[in-house]
Order: C-alpha cells, then sequence, then structure tokens
C-alpha cells in the first residue's frame, strides 16, 4: 500500500449556502426531511467532491481529469433529468417538466438518501443556472426493522422478503399493512401482532364491514337502488374534514397518515350507522349518507388498495374514479352487488410457514457448511508461490 497525490473537482456547497437555504425555505418537507437538512445548513455546508480515481463509472469531462470518474451521487441524481429527456424521445415536452411551472415533484427515498435530494441535485441545478424546477417533496421514511429491531438480512436469515411474502398472504393485505405502518419520523419494527391488527382489525372488521353492511343493507331494503335524499350535514361536515386532512398528509409525503385518515373515516361510518339504525327508523337519509361514506372512503383507499377499492367503486357505478368523484351524488344509482369480500388472515399459521422456512434454510445453510477443512500439518505440505504475470495473449479458440 502507497500513497499518491491527485486531483480531484469539488461541488462547494458553501457557496450555494443562501440559495439552498431559500430554497429549503420555500418547501413544506416533511419532518425528518426538515430536521436532517436543516441540521446539514446549520453546521456548515461543506464541499462535496464530485470524481473518484476508479475505473468504472462515467468518465469526468472536466479539462485536466482524464483518467477519472463521475462520483456516482455526483451523476445519479442528474439522471432524473435524462430520464425525463428519455421518456419523450427527445421531444421538448420534457421541458414542461423541467423548467414548468405547473409541475410538482415528488422524489419518494430511504433516510439515508435525503441529503442528496434536498442539497447536493438542488445545488447542482442551482449551479447550472439554468433555471430548472427545483424538487417539491422529498418522501423519504425511516427503517422498517424486522423483529426485535434486527436489520433485514438475507445472509443471516433475518427477515421476511417478497418472494415468500406473496406466497403467505395476498399482496394488496401486505401492502395495506406496509403502508398503514410506513415508518415516518421514526424506524418502525414489524410486529405479528401488528400485522393481525392491521389486516383483520382494521381492513376488515371496519372498513370491508362498512362497505358490506351499507350495501347489502341497500340491496335488501330498496331493491339496490340508493335512495335519493340529501347527506347529512354531520356526514357532509366529517367527510369534508377527512378528506382534507388526506390530502394535507399526501402532499406532505405522509401516506401513513393519509390511510389512516381513511380508516378512521370507517370508524366513524360504522358508529353512524349503527346510531341512526335506519333498519328500525327508516331513514333514507341516512342510508344516502352512509352510501356517501362509503364512497369516499373507498376513493381515498384506492392508492392503497386498488383492486379492493376499485371493487367497491365499481359496484357503486364508478367505474374509472377520479378525486372529483368526491362531489358525485349517487342518488338513484344501481348496484351492481350487496358486497365485497374481503378474508382474515390466519395470523398463527402464517408464522408457522415463517418459522418453517426460517428452520429449513438453516438447515440447507448448515448442510452446505463444509467442516472437511485440511489440518494445519496438510496444509503445510502445499507448495504455494506467487508469481508476476509479465505478458498475455490471446489463444486462439
Amino acid at each position: 500500500m502507497g500513497f499518491r497525490d491527485t486531483k480531484h473537482w469539488y461541488l462547494d456547497l458553501s457557496k450555494l449556502s443562501k440559495s439552498l437555504e431559500e430554497y429549503v425555505a420555500s418547501r413544506s418537507f416533511q419532518g425528518n426531511v426538515a430536521q436532517y437538512t436543516r441540521r446539514m445548513i446549520d453546521d456548515g455546508l461543506q464541499a462535496r467532491a464530485m470524481t473518484r480515481d476508479i475505473e468504472w463509472g462515467i468518465p469526468a469531462p472536466f479539462a485536466g481529469a482524464e483518467g477519472k470518474v463521475i462520483y456516482v451521487w455526483g451523476e445519479a441524481a442528474l439522471g432524473y433529468v435524462s430520464a425525463v429527456i428519455e421518456h419523450f424521445g427527445g421531444e421538448e415536452r420534457w421541458k414542461d417538466f423541467w423548467y414548468g411551472d405547473d409541475v410538482f415533484q415528488i422524489y419518494t427515498i430511504g433516510k439515508d438518501n435525503i441529503s442528496f435530494h434536498t442539497l447536493i441535485f438542488p445545488g447542482q441545478l442551482i449551479a447550472s443556472e439554468r433555471g430548472y424546477h427545483l424538487p417539491d417533496q422529498i418522501a423519504a421514511t425511516e427503517y422498517l426493522n424486522w423483529i426485535g429491531g434486527q436489520s433485514f438480512s438475507k445472509s443471516r436469515g433475518v427477515g421476511l422478503y417478497c418472494d415468500a411474502a406473496l406466497r403467505l398472504m395476498d399482496g394488496e393485505l401486505w401492502r395495506f399493512y406496509l403502508l398503514y405502518n410506513r415508518p415516518e419520523g421514526r424506524d418502525v419494527n414489524f410486529s405479528w401482532e401488528e400485522l393481525e391488527k392491521a389486516v383483520n382489525g382494521i381492513l376488515i372488521s371496519n372498513v370491508a364491514n362498512l362497505v358490506n353492511r351499507v350495501l347489502s343493507f341497500v340491496q335488501s331494503q330498496y331493491e339496490s337502488i340508493v335512495p335519493k335524499f340529501p347527506v347529512d350535514a354531520e356526514v357532509a361536515e366529517r367527510i369534508e374534514t377527512s378528506t382534507g386532512g388526506y390530502e394535507r398528509a399526501v402532499e406532505d409525503a405522509l401516506l401513513g397518515q393519509a390511510l389512516r385518515a381513511a380508516c378512521d373515516l370507517a370508524v366513524f361510518g360504522n358508529e353512524y350507522f349503527q346510531r341512526k339504525a335506519p333498519w328500525a327508523s327508516g331513514d333514507r337519509g341516512a342510508v344516502a349518507s352512509a352510501v356517501a361514506l362509503v364512497k369516499a372512503m373507498a376513493l381515498m383507499l384506492l392508492p392503497y388498495t386498488p383492486r379492493f377499492s376499485g371493487q367497491v367503486l365499481d359496484v357503486l357505478g364508478i367505474a374509472e374514479p377520479t378525486w372529483a368523484d368526491l362531489g358525485r351524488d349517487l342518488g338513484g344509482q344501481s348496484l351492481t352487488s350487496d358486497r365485497v369480500l374481503l378474508e382474515r388472515i390466519e395470523i398463527d399459521q402464517i408464522r408457522e410457514a415463517v418459522a418453517a422456512r426460517t428452520a429449513g434454510e438453516e438447515v440447507a445453510d448448515k448442510a452446505e457448511t463444509r467442516d472437511d477443512y485440511a489440518s494445519f500439518e496438510g496444509f503445510q505440505k502445499l507448495d504455494l508461490r506467487v508469481g508476476v504475470i509479465r505478458e498475455a495473449a490471446d489463444v486462439a479458440g
């Protein structure tokens, strides 16, 4: 090992500090993103090397930088620009995304890449002086760990990975659990108890329960026709409050918080339907209001449980749903079914399957481990030599 002098090219973030401070102040970054970025600015931005002395990579285009390549994070984020140009096939429309005002850019990353998206990448765009649109929102999650806070590791057999997980439970249910427990602001540990609570306790016992109670009631009592009655003021206000909070959470990249707002609407809906008891009171307005609750909840859940929510909306006669359907009056609409089914999960069976899989992998790993190592005495008998290859040539064939 030896040392040698070398020259590198840097992005001097300190010279961009004022511009970056103004940029960060103009954005509503979520908690962990704002805190991490603010701390780096307060500590004083440092110059970041943009070149490396390695063979693999994009050659550095600077004069005198022959033999050097661009540091991966010096060019990776700039690939966002290249990707949009590639997407539009070189047409000028790519400029609408990178120079337009009617644009809102959201970047979904892990917390270890925050600085590259809030400081280095914007710094590069600002330094170019080309007027690029800067990132609007950085949706950075904390870490999802395995049970007890262990880091996922295939080599150590820690965790459950997608291929195995999808054989154990429907992907839409995993999607719901993971987003409901999305690590926003803190690390989250996987938990069998939380999985059962999210799927059986919230999605099925609250959300699906409300859907099927209301749909089956309309089918049995109103011949599948939604009553033509105004939505109760109480329900209209609750829907407006819930969807408003949902929109703000999505804009702030708090997807777990937005999902919980949708699920809270289901809790309210079940309580409202039980309190109004239209089977006893004959309150047609309560039925129309309950249908409005189901519709709003399904629209909010659509990005999270697209298959289930899509089926619910299809039953309501909304084949191609948009957010504008929140204001759609379903009075007189004929329902195409009386229920949308979801099956409860058997958490003990899933746990046992994971335990059996893990045990099987450990056995396989042990079987592959060789214990027939040579003894030290045997090793001493080897004739090991070190040589230097001075010349090599291709061999025909």
